[in-house]
């Protein structure tokens, strides 16, 4: 049979591969990619009442990609130049943006 999941899952795939068995593994694979492959059409069917119920602008959609952005390159000089462990490196970047970016809205 093809096995779609053990690529696009990876380590996932390994790990049900080793709790499960090999069938099982690949049922669970398979169902969990057609799982998230509805819900992204859903998504797509319903994008426009989604963005108009939760009142989505473009200006959300720019903080966000600037908060994206900022924090990568904060992750990035601490993970790789401080050698700081990554999941500390996210946390301290995010709350960092976080911070930085109420004090440029709400006290500028």
């Amino acid at each position: 049979m093809v096995n779609l999941a053990e690529p696009l899952l990876g380590g996932l795939y390994d790990t049900l591969n080793g709790a499960f068995g090999s069938q099982a593994a690949w049922l669970l694979g398979h169902l969990l990619l057609a799982a998230v492959g509805f819900g992204l059409i859903a998504l797509a069917r319903n994008w426009s009442e989604i963005v108009n119920g939760a009142e989505l602008r473009r200006s959300h959609a720019t903080d966000a990609l600037l908060f994206c952005i900022v924090t990568g390159f904060q992750v990035q000089m601490y993970h790789n130049t401080m050698a700081w462990p990554l999941f500390s490196s996210i946390l301290i970047a995010g709350t960092f943006t976080l911070s930085l970016g109420w004090c440029v809205k709400v006290l500028n």
